[in-house]
């Protein structure tokens, strides 16, 4: 859930455009009627709250967060830590959270946040949350060479040795549990062109699509995000800019309604079962019409490129007729003029 757009700073690589001057916000009734749907249907067990910056607006996440613990749902909220540049001001605001219901934290931090936030407030931050007994995990954004827990504990003055690569480690929640009060956890990840990244390309780094993996993706529908105006996405990394990541408003339809939208589409399905690469490569062959980029950051951008511009019906169909094709040739009957033919009257008019 974000709640708002609004951040007390303005990062460069921002791919949501978030800044103290973006207002775009939840009324606090939205907020609540949505926690209690996504309550309501069963299927969930946890609501991130994210933005923007959600310790700008602390009295609506305590009132926000207690719903949540009266429904049995977890919490995790995603920070850049500004609350704890006084050490004992920062353990007073993170003690309300967890009274209210807080039952995890993430914290952002790279050199981008650096650009405004002195790194100490973020060393305050992680000892307010070990105090609280919280488990410490860090979205470190990186396109350096090296190794990147030892880029983040030069950068932060966090102790090498405290470091745990998230990428590498079994995510069970006991497993990191059983090490909050002596680990951090860095979960690193490249930039994502999107937003204000898009407007320093020297930041980023291009690798040519073949490079990256074909493997399936878990993250489209099991965990899509509320924007600030209601509107529902598939997944976070379209950073709601990329039109066949919108499935609705919440405005208009229930969480219930739109999640079964999400469901009932082809496109993610795939992405489910075959992953992003796979995607991009059924609709490049579709529409070889499309000009695409020579080279992408990551396998998220691989995934939202590939449908960039398409409507949400043509990608559907496009799969629609990939997995026909990929049925009828496993079966021995399709030969490769029947598959281009199936790819033409998928590709529409």
């Amino acid at each position: 859930m974000m709640f708002a757009h609004t951040c007390n700073i303005a990062c460069r690589h921002c791919g949501i455009e978030s800044s103290p001057r973006n207002k775009s916000r939840m009324a606090l009734e939205d907020a609540k009627r949505y926690i209690s749907e996504a309550a309501a249907m069963g299927r969930f067990g946890k609501v991130s709250f994210t933005g923007g910056e959600p310790f700008l607006f602390q009295d609506e996440h305590v009132e926000l967060l207690g719903l949540c613990k009266s429904l049995g749902l977890e919490t995790r909220m995603v920070t850049n830590g500004f609350w704890a540049r006084k050490l004992d001001r920062g353990l007073a605001v993170l003690t309300r959270m967890c009274d209210a219901g807080l039952t995890e934290i993430n914290f952002s931090a790279d050199k981008f946040h650096l650009e405004f936030q002195d790194a100490a407030v973020l060393r305050n931050a992680l000892e307010c949350a070990r105090r609280l007994g919280l488990a410490r995990i860090i979205s470190f954004v990186t396109m350096e060479d090296g190794d990147a827990l030892d880029l983040f504990s030069e950068m932060y003055g966090v102790p090498r040795e405290t470091l745990v690569d998230l990428r590498y480690l079994d995510r069970r929640r006991a497993t990191i549990e059983a090490h909050a009060d002596s680990c951090v956890f860095i979960n690193a990840a490249g930039l994502i062109g999107l937003g204000r990244a898009a407007e320093h390309p020297d930041e980023l780094r291009h690798f040519p699509v073949d490079l990256f993996q074909k493997a399936p993706c878990g993250e489209v529908v099991n965990r899509p995000v509320i924007y600030p105006d209601g509107k529902l996405q598939a997944c976070c990394c379209a950073g709601g800019k990329i039109k066949t990541f919108t499935v609705g408003s919440l405005h208009d339809e229930s969480l219930a309604d739109l999640y079964a939208k999400m469901e009932a589409r082809s496109q993610y399905r795939f992405i489910n079962s075959y992953g992003p690469r796979d995607l991009f490569d059924i609709v490049a062959r579709a529409r070889p019409d499309r000009q695409l980029q020579d080279g992408y950051t990551s396998i998220c951008e691989v995934c939202v490129r590939a449908t960039e511009g398409l409507c949400a019906e043509e990608v559907d169909e496009i799969v629609d007729a990939a997995l026909t094709e990929r049925t009828l040739a496993a079966l021995g009957v399709l030969g490769h003029s029947d598959g281009e033919t199936l790819r033409a009257a998928a590709a529409g008019p």
